[in-house]
């Protein structure tokens, strides 16, 4: 077959990662020429809820500036807004079930998402919009919606990609960021399996009035990420930024409110345990019954204190039902509330790993748990690093795609090990006894970590 001088690149999946390697070969045209195509199963830019708030590290800020050219940079302050002085402390607390604090790891300040990109020693974060985010990845990037990839036949010229609509497409590299159920993993890597933790968690985005942010700042101050560890196995979360988000004029008292992503997690098997006091069976179909779901464990599992007493509040906020006038609603999309298995996938958990034409990144690959929020900045440093591997791309040698894979493989798999032992350790039943060795544990942590960041910055004091 006769092939175009100028390579083809085609990636499935336009999710964070999949935008930034897009930008990220657009950006180096001038040392390496790609024709690159983007191809997302969804139907358009809102056909899926792109919801949550998430934390980006210092070293996934530094690869998205690597990845994105300066016009998109430009437009960032959409998804990632100035930390606000003295209000907003970027950073996590961890409490107990009545919220006293266990951990509460130092923080280094920055003032943007520019300054956090310079820290380079240890692990900093910004909480930013999601969603945001990615429509300001998305612009100028011609998308092709609605073609969802069912397979690829791999020749030596190149990859034939074929989507359910009936078409297909060749090209002389095929990128799979098509999330954690790839088909292109599926069938590269059949082996590879997906880890199910038996821990089910619900997730939704919320507004939240002043006066109940102000009651969950007494209990957490204004740090913006907020955990609390239950005894029975459960946890809440909850990540926000302390930045007023625009009400509609007749809101009663015109009080101002905050755009929050609260999680309430817990094991498994409690979705099969029937409760007095929940009178209907849970419909995923049905997010009131979600919702009453979680409210029902909360009070179950929960001590009688203020903290149960708010979470029951913010849980209240979830909308039960799709809203009337979705333009009014404070989010550009809804999402049902729904259940869902926390998973992942560890890329070394395989005794092989043969390099090829066809090459993964992001969720595809490495699926993780949520609890360090380290996923989307994987798969923006596998953008930057593929990006980077891809300049050496010649027709006969596709040797750079196993250098980018032994890094990938490296890197992700001590992330997602991490981020499942941690999952692990906060989600496990505990008796009195083991209740108090946790919280002992935990505390002598705190110190530690304290201490250690005390004297790197007296060691290391710019």
């Amino acid at each position: 077959m006769q092939q175009d001088k100028i390579p083809t690149i085609i990636i499935v999946g336009a999710g964070l990662g999949g935008l930034s390697l897009y930008h990220a070969l657009i950006k180096n045209k001038d040392k390496r020429e790609f024709n690159v195509k983007i191809f997302e199963r969804e139907s358009s830019p809102t056909d899926r809820w792109q919801g949550y708030h998430i934390g980006l590290s210092n070293y996934g800020a530094q690869s998205l500036l690597n990845c994105i050219p300066s016009s998109i940079a430009s437009n960032l302050p959409k998804a990632t807004p100035n930390t606000v002085p003295d209000v907003e402390t970027h950073g996590i607390i961890i409490t107990d079930q009545v919220g006293n604090v266990l951990l509460a790891p130092p923080t280094k300040p920055f003032k943007d998402f520019y300054e956090l990109a310079k820290i380079s020693r240890g692990l900093s974060s910004m909480i930013i919009y999601r969603d945001r985010l990615r429509d300001v990845l998305l612009d100028d990037v011609p998308v092709q919606w609605n073609k969802k990839c069912t397979k690829y036949v791999e020749t030596q010229e190149g990859v034939w990609v074929f989507f359910e609509d009936g078409t297909q497409e060749f090209c002389n590299i095929l990128v799979g960021a098509d999330g954690i159920n790839s088909p292109i993993r599926k069938q590269k890597l059949p082996e590879l399996q997906i880890v199910n933790y038996g821990i089910t968690h619900v997730g939704v985005d919320i507004s939240i009035p002043k006066h109940l942010m102000d009651r969950a700042s007494k209990i957490h101050g204004n740090v913006l990420a907020r955990k609390t560890l239950g005894t029975k196995g459960d946890s809440t979360f909850m990540m926000t930024r302390l930045i007023p988000i625009k009400q509609e004029q007749d809101d009663e008292k015109n009080e101002p409110h905050y755009r929050a992503t609260l999680v309430y997690s817990y094991p498994s098997e409690l979705d099969n345990v029937d409760t007095e006091s929940e009178k209907a069976k849970v419909d995923d179909n049905d997010p009131a019954s979600v919702i009453e779901h979680v409210k029902v464990l909360i009070r179950t599992l929960r001590p009688d204190c203020e903290l149960t007493d708010l979470l029951l509040e913010l849980w209240d906020l979830a909308p039960k039902t799709i809203p009337n006038d979705p333009i009014k609603f404070p989010f550009k999309n809804y999402n049902p509330v729904q259940r869902r298995m926390m998973r992942d996938i560890d890329p070394m958990s395989i005794k092989s790993w043969t390099s090829s034409r066809v090459v993964l990144l992001g969720d595809a690959v490495h699926a993780m748990s949520p609890i360090l929020g380290l996923g989307a900045n994987n798969a923006i440093q596998d953008a930057d690093k593929l990006s980077q591997a891809l300049l050496k791309y010649t027709d006969n040698n596709i040797s750079f795609i196993e250098e980018y894979e032994k890094e990938m493989l490296k890197r992700t798999s001590a992330d997602v090990l991490k981020s499942r032992n941690v999952t692990f350790k906060t989600s496990t039943p505990l008796g009195p006894f083991g209740v108090i060795v946790r919280d002992r544990i935990l505390k002598v942590i705190n110190v530690m970590i304290n201490f250690y960041s005390f004297a790197d910055n007296l060691i290391f004091k710019d």
